[in-house]
């Protein structure tokens, strides 16, 4: 039925309704050059025209028992998470083995215990969208992971695990622990069995690819509760011999953790942030942010697709266009998502033909089905940029953040630059049931699909998924050296690759002429729903 609906669709005007599609955009930077935010509110709402009917409100279990909210959250989710299939999710599994933690925890009115587990749940779904928020973590995260051992570590591409950060002062350092040695193991087991068996459900963002996984999981084995041992295998470069390490994990203020941030092009305390929300506060006060590198070359930093950011990105990429920048790098790298239909109108400034973005859809409960709800497509701005575009990812790029990404790879248009691609979570967040505690959760109802009705951009059961860079920076001694000095090795690699465009080709002069995770929520008939995908 969804596959029929959708062969029929043909791209009308932009911000048309359809009683077979509700909205159809064929140029989505309409509604964001005519500047009238609650006319486009208004749009977005009738998108959902064709379930509004069949809306229910969210329930809240918050006066239940923790295990009959935890038993009827689980319900409710399977009911309607988008991806089940896609992601080879057991719901029945995923009930029997942490429902009976949550009962312990009930009995023992350990609240603490009962976070760590709900966490662990939503972290076993390898879905970013699929969260359990609360502003009390009850104390579990500092007792898990306040402790550090004085270093941090990273995977190369060549396969080995070496020495990124030695803490000054500390223990590690004291034990001869530098910059560049190998590690071998950890307690005993082989260091690449050691980082897999890893938690990570205290990533702020969490991963939804392997190798958005593989590098939470490097970032928190040097974590663990404080006064927790560990011996490690060590061989600086050169030997042949490794020799063994013990240390005792301290209190360090997450620094291992901050200092491994530099994905993000910068250090940032993403961890004890906790949310993407307040990790957004740390990065930037700003919606966008620009300026114009050494040479010349335009720097635009995206934090999210809100409706107020389509203007200062408009006049940042006209601006390039004025003063003929040979250039432009677009910063994604924490991109916590927003609307849908901003990241395709970002596209249409850079794209030289029309591009489909996606066919949105939401779970119908009169149904039970999926249903189609808009269309939405980039079309080139007749006054677009037309040099060289390089956009910085990373797996914090999240949500509609993957869409201007997602765009470029489709089209060929410029360049994605990065050690790693975009977080793989691109379904259309909504809230979920309110738990005892406070505890809220959320979890992708509607998924985005591509022109053939397939799924787009979201992991699959394999862990792969996300946008992948087209320049991937090495990940090797010399990249991380330079990173850990504070050099921001992904920009200069995007920088680079500018350069190489104006020296490959003649140079054309650039054309002239001819909305924490959470969106704002719209009440309507006492029912919240979402604004746009996230």
């Amino acid at each position: 039925m969804l596959f029929l609906v959708l062969a029929l669709v043909q791209p009308v005007c932009a911000g048309l309704y359809t009683d077979s599609c509700g909205m159809v955009w064929t140029d989505t930077c309409i509604p964001f050059e005519q500047d009238n935010e609650t006319a486009y509110n208004e749009e977005l709402m009738a998108s959902f025209a064709p379930i509004m009917d069949n809306l229910t409100e969210v329930p809240d279990f918050g006066n239940h028992s923790w295990s009959d909210a935890f038993r009827e959250t689980c319900a409710y989710m399977e009911e309607r998470y988008a991806f089940t299939e896609w992601r080879g999710v057991d719901w029945n599994a995923l009930y029997a083995m942490y429902a009976p933690r949550i009962a312990d925890a009930e009995k023992d009115r350990d609240s603490a215990a009962y976070y760590r587990t709900l966490r662990e749940f939503a972290y076993a779904i390898p879905d970013g969208h699929v969260m359990v928020l609360s502003p009390d973590d009850f104390g579990a995260k500092y007792a898990d992971i306040g402790g550090g051992y004085g270093f941090s570590v990273a995977r190369l591409d060549a396969g080995g695990v070496i020495v990124t950060y030695v803490a000054e002062g500390s223990d590690a350092q004291k034990a001869g622990i530098r910059f560049g040695d190998d590690v071998v193991s950890w307690n005993g087991r082989r260091i690449g069995d050691a980082i897999n068996t890893t938690s990570i459900i205290w990533s702020p963002v969490k991963p939804s690819t392997g190798e958005g996984t593989l590098l939470q999981k490097q970032r928190f084995l040097t974590r663990a509760p404080v006064g927790a041992a560990a011996t490690i295998g060590i061989a600086a470069p050169g030997d042949s011999v490794p020799r063994t390490v013990n240390l005792t994990a301290a209190d360090d203020g997450y620094d291992t953790l901050v200092r491994t941030s530099i994905f993000l092009g910068r250090e940032a305390n993403d961890v004890e942030a906790g949310t993407m929300g307040n990790l957004k506060v740390i990065i930037s006060n700003d919606t966008a942010t620009c300026r114009t590198l050494p040479g010349g070359v335009a720097y635009i930093a995206v934090y999210e697709e809100a409706y107020d950011v389509y203007q200062p990105f408009k006049a940042a990429v006209k601006d390039a266009i004025a003063r003929d920048a040979p250039g432009i790098v677009i910063d994604l790298r924490f991109n916590r998502g927003g609307d849908d239909n901003l990241a395709a109108a970002y596209a249409g400034w850079f794209v030289d033909r029309p591009v489909f973005y996606e066919y949105g859809t939401s779970y119908d409960p009169g149904t039970g089905e999926p249903a189609v709800l808009w269309e939405s497509w980039a079309a080139p701005r007749p006054d677009r940029y037309t040099g060289p575009v390089a956009l910085l990812v990373s797996p914090y790029t999240i949500s509609s953040g993957e869409g201007l990404p997602k765009i470029f790879a489709e089209s060929g248009t410029g360049a994605i630059v990065s050690w790693y691609g975009t977080n793989g979570a691109f379904g259309m967040e909504s809230l979920g049931p309110t738990l005892p505690l406070g505890v809220m959760t959320a979890f992708p109802a509607g998924a985005s699909l591509d022109e053939n009705g397939e799924i787009q951009v979201d992991s699959n059961a394999s862990m792969v998924g996300g946008v992948a860079p087209t320049v991937r920076v090495p990940l090797d001694a010399e990249t991380l050296a330079r990173a850990m000095a504070g050099e921001d090795v992904q920009l200069a690699y995007a920088v680079d690759w500018i350069e190489a465009q104006a020296e490959n080709t003649t140079a054309v002069p650039s054309q002239k002429a001819a909305p924490g995770w959470m969106m704002p929520l719209v009440a309507v008939a006492g029912l919240a729903v979402w604004l746009g995908r996230r």
